[in-house]
């Protein structure tokens, strides 16, 4: 049997309820960030076996059920999971290599970037990277980009992307539920979104 982290250690030594929410970031934390934490076994496409998924849960969250992991993966807004022949996993968002086997898309017009305020003026500099990430994430609409902005930032900055010329310039984009996934945005296609 495989040994725990010290971070999974100090997280068993919590008692904490499962909410629908903090079950979606445990979930995140386990098959988006830190795999290593909780030994699981990833495919090159990111999926682990669902039971070794659950066991891992139930170890942070001994009394959770395994009908509401399926409910928080099957019920989530942004589709962050998945679940397929027996096993589960991260649709995007990995700060590891993962083979996702996405296709490419034709992007609508405008995509959408929210981010900290202290953060707009060097990513028009440089362009949209991952920064820790795989893929840039992009929101389809400026309320979708406003509320992952405010994670980090209560009156966060919206940074448009000219998706369309993007694409015409030869850089790729993939759809991954209601986001869209690209590697990097050159400054050239970015501008910010004055309301």
């Amino acid at each position: 049997m495989s040994t725990l982290s010290s971070q999974a250690k100090k997280e068993i030594k919590e008692v904490v309820l499962a909410s629908p929410e903090s079950l979606s970031r445990f979930l995140s934390f386990l098959l988006r960030h830190h795999p290593a934490s909780y030994p699981l076994h990833f495919d090159k496409h990111g999926f682990v076996e669902w039971g070794e998924l659950v066991r891992a849960v139930q170890i942070r969250f001994p009394e959770i059920a395994e009908r509401e992991i399926i409910n928080v993966i099957e019920n989530s807004d942004k589709k962050r999971f998945e679940l397929r022949e027996g096993k589960a996993r991260a649709t995007y968002g990995h700060s590891f290599p993962v083979d996702l086997g996405l296709e490419t898309v034709e992007p609508p017009s405008r995509l959408y970037h929210g981010t900290a305020r202290d953060l707009a003026q060097s990513i028009l500099r440089e362009g949209l990277k991952p920064r820790g990430r795989q893929y840039v994430h992009l929101s389809p609409s400026i309320e979708e980009a406003m509320d992952v902005g405010k994670r980090r930032d209560p009156a966060p900055s919206i940074v448009v992307v000219d998706s369309r010329a993007a694409h015409a310039g030869g850089i790729l984009f993939y759809s991954c539920g209601q986001l869209f996934l690209t590697t990097e945005i050159p400054p050239r296609f970015l501008s910010l979104w004055e309301k």
